[in-house]
């Protein structure tokens, strides 16, 4: 069981197979309002575009933030009424240990939203155009 299962229910349906994004690095709290992973990309002046890195001192950390999917659109059922079901913001990790993913990232003032959506399909676009899935897909989960 991932560990956003374990925070948010079993249940909780992505919209997407967590298989197809290895890169991402689930980091959902239950005290928060909806799952979240972190990833890392290279940091690019602008956010104009994004590249996958490994290594490297101009490292981004981003963070996936998964809502609860909307069933009647009309009427916004998510406590987080301002953001789409899918948003990837710019964070800041603000505390380093032994291991490379465990850190604590944040949003600050100066966090950039850097995509939205309600689709499924267009975040896996999202990901394929900046390299960041490992296998082209077609439909989700």
């Amino acid at each position: 069981m991932h560990q956003y299962q374990q925070e948010f229910g079993e249940g909780f349906d992505l919209g997407f197979s967590l298989d197809h994004f290895p890169i991402l690095v689930d980091k959902s709290w239950h005290n928060d309002v909806c799952p979240s992973f972190m990833f890392k990309v290279k940091a690019v002046s602008g956010y104009s575009g994004l590249d996958r890195c490994e290594n490297q001192p101009n490292d981004q950390y981003l963070v996936l933030w998964v809502d609860y999917f909307n069933e009647n659109p009309n009427e916004d059922e998510r406590e987080n009424t301002g953001s789409s079901r899918y948003t990837v913001l710019t964070a800041t990790a603000t505390h380093f240990s032994s291991s490379e993913w465990d850190i604590e990232i944040g949003h600050d003032e100066n966090s950039v939203t850097l995509f939205e959506s309600e689709d499924p399909k267009a975040l896996t676009q999202f990901f394929e155009k900046h390299s960041l899935s490992t296998l082209a897909i077609s439909e989700t989960s």
